[in-house]
């Protein structure tokens, strides 16, 4: 009892509630001028923000976690995010036709170049410490399931894909438990063998080609690159092929200075605060299209998250049952497995489906469905009775799923829920 009572006042103070409605997930404008990296969407940080959560009802014990987590923040994967605005900013510099807006911008833009060279596509220090402070918040907050004491063994199992920034994060959140107490066991993979679900298989490339040109087709007609230009450039025809794609360019690489940790080489200044959120408009829109539950796109996006829930609660079965011993499965992926998880399970705020992309900005917005770093995690209770509450967690925050009794679903109603979901 002593126990419980700990949990619930951890719980209480490092979980949050998700705001009520459809509309929880929107950015409004004042969001975005409040904190500009918020529009960078995707490629936002881990932005964790507690709050009061209902406690753990009395004589329920944490005993498994399971969990889903994105790779931290990281550099930009390509080398080309970094040099395609640099190109006419260099000519124009070379030509003596750059503001002094211009020039900063140049300077701040060499810096994020220099800095990432070699690195495209890696785990960030930052992408460490967020996953290290996850484990840290889960440890603290569930003591009963990764307790050693008196002889307990606590298991815990770990898979990631391929892909070494999420290995990386896999060995960053393990080795906190491993600190926090390190008689712990981990069992780290990865393996091709576990893609089957860690990893939704192929695109449909005509559907996703749809898509992208769909995205492509907003943002054309939201952007308007003209007074940025001339706050860059003292020519009146500066020499840039492509001036939406110039701005484009620029967005990109100024919204990866926080995953970095180099906010001093940002340059979000240089938008005006309509711009600013009609870049990061177009963004949540490709996103949406791309990975999301869009009405025209999204049917086999969400479905493809069927083996990863289905692994959730199969695994989840057998820990209950008492045939597999885990404290906790820890799983590392991408956002395009993150996101179609949380639109199958139907989370509030990230499972909206609307046909026309000006709907988007009013029901889904990408840096709360899918920060880096976002995660899952499915947190198990019972009793002395063994009756077994399972709360849902989506970036650490109570995730509201249409299904009664949370936010401590009954496990048997859970399990059917998801099961309908996956079959």
């Amino acid at each position: 009892m002593k126990g419980n009572r700990f949990s619930s006042k951890l719980l209480a103070s490092a979980l949050c509630v998700l705001t009520a409605g459809a509309a929880a997930a929107q950015t409004a404008p004042e969001e975005i001028a409040d904190c500009p990296e918020r529009a960078a969407g995707v490629y936002h940080s881990y932005e964790y923000r507690p709050a009061e959560a209902e406690p753990v009802p009395e004589g329920y014990v944490p005993f498994y976690i399971s969990h889903y987590g994105r790779h931290g923040s990281r550099y930009h994967s390509s080398e080309a995010h970094y040099t395609a605005p640099l190109v006419p900013l260099r000519e124009a510099a070379a030509a003596g036709t750059l503001t002094a807006a211009g020039r900063a911008v140049l300077a701040k833009g060499e810096a994020l170049a220099a800095d990432a060279a070699g690195r495209y596509g890696d785990l960030s220090p930052r992408g460490v410490r967020e996953h290290r402070a996850i484990a840290e918040r889960m440890y603290a907050a569930y003591p009963e399931v990764f307790s050693t004491a008196d002889g307990r063994e606590c298991r815990v199992e770990s898979r990631s894909t391929l892909v070494p920034r999420c290995i990386l994060s896999m060995a960053a959140f393990n080795e906190r438990l491993k600190e926090l107490d390190p008689r712990i066991r981990m069992v780290r993979t990865a393996s091709a063998r576990d893609l089957s679900y860690l990893a939704n298989g192929e695109r449909d490339k005509d559907m996703d080609k749809a898509a992208r040109e769909v995205a492509d087709s907003a943002k054309r007609a939201w952007l308007h690159p003209e007074r940025l230009l001339s706050a860059l450039f003292t020519d009146e025809a500066p020499q840039v092929a492509d001036p939406q794609r110039f701005m484009w360019d620029l967005f990109m690489l100024t919204s990866i200075a926080q995953d970095i940790d180099r906010p001093e080489w940002a340059f979000y200044d240089i938008f005006t605060p309509e711009e600013l959120y009609a870049l990061w408009e177009s963004l949540n829109a490709y996103c949406y299209l791309t990975m999301g539950p869009s009405l025209r796109f999204g049917d086999p996006v969400v479905a493809s998250a069927r083996p990863l829930l289905r692994d959730f609660v199969e695994t989840a079965r057998r820990v209950i049952d008492g045939k597999e011993p885990l404290a906790a499965s820890l799983r590392f992926g991408h956002d395009v497995y993150l996101t179609p998880l949380a639109a199958l399970l139907q989370v509030e705020g990230a499972s909206a489906r609307v046909g026309s992309v000006d709907e988007v900005r009013s029901c889904w917005s990408i840096e709360k469905v899918s920060p880096m770093a976002g995660n899952v995690q499915f947190v198990f209770f019972r009793n002395a009775a063994g009756d077994v509450r399972v709360r849902v967690l989506y970036n650490e925050c109570d995730a509201r799923l249409p299904l009664d009794g949370g936010p401590y679903y009954e496990w048997e109603a859970l399990k059917r829920y998801c099961e309908r979901l996956y079959e």
